[in-house]
């Protein structure tokens, strides 16, 4: 089946949450040299002559994801595998954002696929279907006949007066309304998602709501931006949340990390401890000696030059943070000289350069940051990154956590 006929193809409708468009699978065929050369003049030469853009204008893709949702998981949805031959294997769910909103797709192994829900106001820069939450005596469901719900970040708010990308409006796949709004004053760059919370990304903060009732459980405000495409990258697992430190903090510091110019390990830091004791020591020796008249007071230092050069920046950009979502206290989660690390499962330098996104794997045991992979030992209580040789050691939260 051909998805770019399908995506780009797709004629700009209004808003819809069900009873979409069905396109029906099709054999994919290559043009040949000379149908590639007509198709060229065709499209492109009346445009050089008149300035008019065609007729069949493609829509332009923006971002693709394949999401894993409760919307296409056959356990949650027993009717799918009748609507699919009763196959186990469950549909995919593609997402599209086009530069005039985003589409939803359910792709079958066979190769249809049913439009599920269409949004047209404005570009989409993150979308995200929110999976069912965990529900306990003590916790209800505030939208449960509103659910599954979708998360989406547009350049329009619900509000209409808010600046660009400024809104979470959160969407309900089952009646296509809005059921909830969350505003805030800065631009949003990503949503994170689990059944305990949702997460909002923006620059350099981490805002994070209770995924029942979507009231604010924690912030962050310590996060140092990337350079890159992902601004403020973050890994959320499913319970764990993993973010990039824009400082070092020595007393929450896990043993090990990766050793570099600017991330030094906990055996390179008791070291250049002692350095800069030696140095300090070698200083007053000279100052007693120069004022007893025995020795010139031009003589160099030799010592405190390479010391000053190994001085690191008092901020580091290759710092990762984890915290346990849910052992953090409700308000701001800091990671400082006067915290107790209340919630803080592991913090180490990991990157001597601005870490450009973070995931963790399935199973939680490994997290992946570019350029660099640390697999974690739940029976060591380890992470051990595969380009160094120095392990991390975490918290005791580690151990005392049952789940992950």
């Amino acid at each position: 089946m051909s998805l770019y006929k399908m995506a780009s193809d797709s004629p700009r409708r209004p808003s819809r949450c069900a009873g979409g468009v069905l396109v029906r699978a099709q054999a994919a065929t290559e043009q040949s040299y000379m149908e590639s050369v007509v198709t060229f003049l065709q499209d492109v030469v009346p445009q050089a002559y008149t300035g008019a853009p065609p007729t069949d204008e493609k829509e332009k893709i923006i971002w693709v994801r394949f999401e894993k949702a409760d919307i296409n998981d056959t356990s949650r949805n027993p009717e799918l595998m009748e609507m699919h031959s009763g196959t186990t294997d469950p549909p995919l769910c593609l997402m599209i954002g086009y530069t005039d909103g985003m589409q939803i797709w359910g792709v079958s192994l066979a190769g249809e696929a049913q439009e599920l829900f269409s949004v047209r106001h404005g570009p989409v820069r993150a979308a995200r279907i929110l999976p069912a939450p965990h529900i306990s005596p003590l916790k209800m469901d505030s939208f449960a006949d509103k659910r599954p719900l979708l998360g989406v970040c547009k350049s329009t708010g619900s509000s209409g007066t808010s600046p660009p990308f400024c809104c979470a409006d959160l969407y309900s796949l089952r009646t296509g309304e809005m059921v909830k709004s969350i505003q805030f004053k800065t631009p949003i760059y990503d949503l994170h998602c689990n059944k305990h919370i949702l997460v909002v990304s923006l620059q350099e903060k981490i805002a994070a709501f209770d995924s029942c009732t979507f009231t604010k459980k924690f912030f962050v405000t310590s996060c140092y931006p990337c350079p890159g495409p992902s601004l403020n990258p973050i890994a959320l697992g499913s319970r764990w949340l993993a973010y990039a430190e824009n400082k070092l903090i020595r007393c929450h510091q896990s043993r090990g990390g990766a050793c570099g110019d600017n991330a030094q390990s906990y055996t390179a830091t008791v070291i250049n401890a002692a350095k800069t004791l030696k140095t300090g020591l070698t200083m007053v020796g000279k100052v007693v000696t120069q004022l007893a008249g025995t020795l010139p007071a031009s003589t160099p230092d030799e010592e405190g030059t390479p010391h000053s050069t190994s001085r690191r920046s008092p901020h580091n950009p290759g710092v990762v943070t984890i915290i346990d979502t849910h052992n953090v206290g409700e308000g701001q989660v800091l990671v400082s000289e006067d915290s107790d690390g209340e919630g803080v499962v592991a913090h180490f330098p990991a990157h001597d350069k601005p870490i450009s996104c973070m995931q963790f794997n399935p199973s939680g045991k490994t997290l992946s940051h570019t350029p660099s992979l640390w697999p974690l030992s739940t029976s060591g209580g380890e992470f051990q990154s595969e380009r160094t040789d120095s392990p991390v050691t975490l918290s005791s939260q580690l151990h005392n956590s049952k789940s992950f």
